[in-house]
């Protein structure tokens, strides 16, 4: 597999994948890469001249540079090379008139790659129904920290886009009702950057605490009363 970026995603998978001994990446400045190899002997940069010799790819660019990476690179490997494709803001139908000779398969990212690293939960793929083999190659080599599901592109950039906007109007509004309650700057920001992701953890694994089931509990009472 070649890794073609060396951003977020990337460096997610590389932190969080322990399975693979080996990791060979294209990235337009090698610098970056080759100092971080130096302390992950595992990172090999790899040139285009090499490029004949993998038949997967892991795409991991913005969308403007998948364009420009397979304009110029694409005749470099061989007929039929799979290509994952992980651009949210860009669909794999828009990518395949640029790379005919290749499979462009969606392999979209739920989630946040920073907060994954934080966690070291690792997280999930989507790849569309109809990629059954190539999915499960995927969910190999990625190892036991993901998992890979059956989805659509559309599904991911509106859970992702969703998930964004609520947060972010959740943080805002959230920071200012403790200020109006008086709760000083150090606090208000300690309370924000782990209550809420400890919070949706819990609900998500079913292991509120007694407050928050109480909670819980209330706004469900609640729901049930509204639709009586």
């Amino acid at each position: 597999m070649l890794l073609a970026g060396y951003g977020k995603l990337v460096q997610m998978i590389i932190a969080l994948n322990k399975e693979q001994k080996n990791f060979y990446i294209f990235n337009r400045t090698a610098e970056k890469v080759q100092k971080d190899a130096m302390k992950d002997k595992r990172l090999q940069y790899t040139s285009s001249h090499r490029f004949h010799t993998f038949t997967t790819v892991f795409l991991a660019l913005p969308p403007e540079a998948c364009f420009s990476f397979l304009k110029q690179f694409e005749s470099l490997f061989p007929d039929d090379t799979v290509i994952f494709h992980t651009s949210t803001n860009l669909k794999a139908d828009d990518l395949k008139k640029t790379a005919p000779r290749h499979y462009i398969i969606p392999a979209k990212f739920a989630g946040h790659a920073k907060q994954a690293v934080r966690e070291k939960r690792g997280g999930t793929f989507v790849v569309p129904g109809e990629f059954k083999n190539e999915s499960a190659s995927l969910d190999r080599w990625l190892g036991d920290a993901f998992t890979v599901v059956n989805g659509t592109e559309d599904m991911v950039k509106k859970a992702n886009k969703k998930a964004v906007e609520e947060t972010i109007k959740l943080a805002i509004e959230l920071a200012e009702r403790l200020e109006k309650e008086g709760v000083s700057k150090p606090i208000r920001e300690a309370v924000i950057s782990q209550i809420p992701a400890g919070v949706l953890h819990a609900h998500l694994e079913g292991r509120h605490g007694a407050f928050a089931r109480q909670v819980l509990d209330k706004m469900e009472g609640l729901k049930g009363d509204e639709s009586k």
